[in-house]
Parts: structure tokens; sequence; C-alpha cells
């Protein structure tokens, strides 16, 4: 993952088929599809962050990633909308893969998770986050200030990251905490520390447990590649 002031600004996934992305991410949540950087890429805008989809070989897998929240480096990525359920709904009547329907959880929102057409785990979410603590709340107000109104499509919101030390990551993002939201009841140690990191949020998971390393990454994996800063 790169970083700087300008914040995040493209997720880089890996794609069996292209069509089939251009399906899901342009046809099915809406996205405005953008142009391409580079041949066998397509790229895909909700805001001002671009999914870039780049293809990979037909003997391609998940690079090591599993849906495991001890497992350091991204999670998934997240958007906000206005009509959770009904959308969760259209996507199941589409053969979306949902891995949880929606639920209201801590920090007063409405949250469901499914998986894209090659298994990147993506995240509605709907209302605005209320911290148990917050660090800058000229941050967590202009935040709750930029909602989704109802018929709108998913807009981009956040990334999730986990972190193995919390002190050397939030010092190496740079980037200003807005809040925190610590699972009490969660024998882990499970605290979510969120950042505003330009265009979007970056949410850090970290515990009190031990977090597994992610196999090294590569280029030609599906799902989750690369988060990057663009200049």
């Amino acid at each position: 993952m790169t970083n700087s002031s300008g914040g995040l600004r493209q997720v880089r996934l890996g794609s069996r088929d292209l069509d089939r992305s251009a399906d899901f991410y342009a046809g099915l949540l809406g996205f405005d599809e953008v142009p391409a950087p580079a041949p066998g890429t397509r790229c895909f805008a909700a805001g001002e962050v671009r999914v870039l989809v780049a293809e990979v070989g037909p003997g391609a897998d998940l690079g090591g990633w599993v849906d495991d929240d001890l497992q350091g480096g991204v999670r998934h990525f997240g958007m906000k909308v206005a009509d959770i359920d009904a959308r969760v709904r259209d996507l199941a009547a589409a053969g979306v893969a949902v891995l949880s329907p929606p639920a209201d959880v801590l920090g007063g929102v409405r949250i469901a998770f499914f998986l894209d057409p090659d298994g990147a785990r993506l995240e509605f979410v709907q209302g605005d986050l209320r911290y148990q603590h917050v660090s800058a709340p000229d941050l967590a107000a202009a935040e709750a200030a930029t909602r989704v109104a109802p018929g709108q499509r998913p807009r981009f919101d956040h990334v999730a990251v986990t972190v193995e030390d919390l002190p050397a990551a939030l010092d190496g993002f740079g980037y200003p905490v807005i809040g925190q939201i610590r699972h009490h009841d969660d024998p882990r140690g499970f605290l979510m520390t969120y950042l505003r990191a330009g265009p979007a949020v970056l949410e850090v998971f970290s515990f009190d447990v031990p977090v597994r390393p992610r196999p090294l990454r590569t280029p030609g994996v599906l799902g989750f590649q690369d988060v990057a800063v663009l200049p």
C-alpha cells in the first residue's frame, strides 16, 4: 500500500473476465466506467476513488487471502448507500454471493457484505457512523454531511485494512484520525480506527491478539492486489 497527502485514489483488483467485472461494477452497482490506463484493464468510479480491474490468467487464485480479519492487509472496500435492504435484494436476485444480510451494528450503521465475481469482499453501509471516541470533530462532521440520497448509486466510502502494529501503522500512513470504535465484547481486542485519507476513509483494524501476515502478493492474483495513491 502506498500513501501520501493525496489520499486513497485507487483500489486494484484481479479478474478472470473483464466483461463480467464490467457487468458487475457498472451494470449492477452503477459505477461509471472511465478510461482504463492500460490494455487488459478496465476502470470504474463511484466518487473520486477508482476501482481498477486487471485481467489475470485462468489459473489465478486469491493469493492466500482468506475471509478472516486477523489476516493482515486489505480486508474489504465499502460503499455508502441510502437503501441497503433494497440494494442487497437486487444483489441476491442477480446471483451475487451475499456473505451477511443487512444488520444494525456497533457505530449506529446498517451494513451488509458480499463478494464481487472474483471473490473480493465488498460492503454496503447505510447511515452515519457514530464514534465512541472522536479525535477530529470537524472531520467527523464533514463525513456525516456527505450522505447518499435515496435512489442514488452507491458511493465509494472506505478501504479496510488489518495491521499488526497500530502506532507504527498510523505513523506510516500519516493521515489524520477521525475517531475510533472498540468492540468491547470481542475477546480478540478488536479496535477500529478511522483515518481521513483524501477522498476516502481508511478503516484500520487492530487486535490485542497476533495478526497473521498475508502471503506475498503478486500482480496476478484474484481479488485485492493493491490500494494506491495517484498523483
